[in-house]
């Protein structure tokens, strides 16, 4: 931001008195100029924080726990929002992709009344599972089972054979595992 005073004329930086007031007012300034940016954060459930969270954990019906991070408190708020409406496999894979980084997958097994969240990319455990299943059994019909599967794929060739004994042939064969 500049300085006030080098928005006013001259005039106005003859006296140290002047100066001092503009240098005061440009701190007023950027104080509000920092309020301001800070308040227009919390009008977004993805940026909010402190007490903006609170008044979305309300609005959203969801418990106000200050205990938890900002961060977990923030990922429980945008699966909510992303949950309203009718529930599809597209709401369960926002959802789900809220509350990790890797890309999700959601595949419907409709003779086993169950869907499967695939997470590709990674083998280790999603963030808050808990705050997920919650989600999850609020919004699904109550009739289907689902779970959490993890899928990683890595580039590398097997190789299938066998041991040869006294006299034996060897084959060994290249397998695609993809």
């Amino acid at each position: 931001m500049t300085p006030i005073e080098q928005l006013l004329p001259a005039l106005y930086r003859q006296t140290p008195e002047d100066t001092e007031l503009q240098r005061v007012l440009t701190l007023m300034l950027e104080r509000a100029e920092r309020d301001k940016d800070f308040t227009l954060e919390q009008l977004f459930p993805s940026t909010t924080s402190g007490w903006g969270l609170e008044l979305w954990e309300r609005a959203w019906g969801i418990p106000v726990d200050r205990t938890m991070s900002d961060g977990r408190r923030r990922d429980k708020i945008l699966a909510k929002v992303k949950g309203t409406g009718t529930t599809t496999l597209e709401v369960i894979r926002a959802i789900a992709e809220s509350f990790s980084p890797y890309p999700v997958k959601v595949v419907e097994e409709a003779a086993l009344y169950r869907f499967v969240i695939w997470y590709l990319g990674t083998i280790g455990e999603v963030e808050h599972r808990e705050d997920l299943a919650a989600i999850v059994n609020e919004l699904k019909p109550a009739h289907l089972a689902w779970e959490v599967k993890y899928q990683q794929v890595g580039e590398s060739t097997v190789f299938a054979g066998c041991f040869p004994r006294q006299g034996d042939q060897s084959i060994i064969w290249e397998v695609d595992c993809r």
